[in-house]
Formats: structure tokens, sequence, C-alpha cells
């Protein structure tokens, strides 16, 4: 009996000596396994990101020395008759901080009947310049124009910003641009159709806009 148990004790020594390789390959087994899940990470950030609108900003000198956002007058022509004609510059300054290109449309007028506006042609031309250019269009350049307007009656001018065809390309901070306006009294043609044209009045309003 005694060899049995002495027996029965070696074979499960022999047991747990073969078990404890295999007990300690599941345990690396386990820990390859977890490990692979432990995962290494890295980031990298931009902050502050900021949109801020830019500003468009436009006066104009109406002929004259001082910018103002709304000017008058800048003609006033009385006492002609057809076959008349005259010119003026008005210079309009971009100060804003955004580009965008400058158009010239009528946005009023107040016309006789029979119409006068009719009759009255405006030649426009515009032009960047380095300085002031007033009403008598001294320093107005002879170069780098462009044609806004060939002999346009009052009544056809655009009206709207999205009418005019002709634009001028305005960068950021402050730029000038001066407009040449020549006008025309043509005859409508005949004695009595430019006779009932006497004593009337047309009155207009133009404004430069940037989009």
């Amino acid at each position: 009996m005694t060899d049995n148990f002495a027996s029965s004790r070696r074979r499960r020594r022999r047991a747990l000596r073969a078990a404890a390789p295999a007990a300690g390959l599941l345990a690396a087994g386990l820990l390859v396994w977890q490990g692979s899940y432990a995962a290494f990470s890295a980031t990298t950030d931009n902050t502050d990101d900021v949109w801020t609108t830019g500003t468009l900003v436009l006066t104009n000198n109406g002929g004259g020395a001082a910018y103002a956002a709304t000017t008058t007058a800048t003609f006033n022509e009385v006492g002609f008759k057809p076959g008349a004609t005259g010119t003026k510059c008005i210079t309009v300054k971009s100060a804003g901080t955004a580009v965008g290109a400058l158009k010239f449309y009528e946005s009023a007028l107040a016309d006789s009947t029979p119409s006068l506006g009719a009759q009255i042609k405006l030649t426009v031309d515009a032009a960047p310049v380095a300085s002031d250019v007033l009403a008598n269009c001294t320093g107005f350049p002879a170069s780098g124009l462009t044609n806004v307007a060939t002999s346009v009656a009052l009544t056809a001018l655009p009206t709207t910003y999205a009418a005019a065809a002709s634009s001028v390309a305005v960068s950021s901070g402050t730029q000038l641009v001066a407009y040449r306006i020549a006008y025309t009294f043509t005859t409508t043609g005949s004695t009595a159709g430019d006779n009932a044209l006497q004593g009337k009045t047309a009155t207009a309003a133009f404004t430069w806009e940037i989009q």
C-alpha cells in the first residue's frame, strides 16, 4: 500500500510539472492579448480660428475738395439749348478693408413732359487716380480709362448695380477713382420738338456702389 501511495504521489508531481509550462504559456498569451489593446496616441491642435468680415466704404467729392457720403448739384446747367455740351468730374474714394467692383448708375430721375432727359446724352469714363480730381477735370488721366457709357440718354442709363455693365476693380485700403461725365443736349430733330423743351427741367441722382 505504501508503494502504491508513493507511486501516486510521484505521478501527481509529474503531472504538475508538465502543467506548469502550459499555464505559463497561457499567462504569457493573456499578457500579449491585453497589450495589443493598449493603444498609443498623439494629437496636434489648431486653435483660435477667426472669421472677421471686411468693410466697404465709399464717399465722393462732388467735384469739390471735401468728401461726403452724399453730395449735390455737381451739374447745375441753366439756360442751355440744343447743341450745348459740358463736362464735369467727380472723384470717388474707397476706404474699406475689402476688395470689390465699383459701379456707376442712375438712382433717380425726375423728368419733364415732353422728356428733356431723353435728349441729354451722357458719356462717362472712369480711371484710378493718385490724387483728387475736381469738377474742372484737371488731372483726369488720358489713358487707363474704363468706359461706363457712351452717348446714353438720362432716360436710358442703368438704374441698379446689377444692370450696370462696366465696373472698376477696387483693392483694399484707400483708393481714388475719378469719373468724367460729359453731356450733350441733343436735338429732337425738329424745330417744333426742340421748342417743346423750352423751360423744361430734368433732375438726376447718380450713385456709385461697390460690391
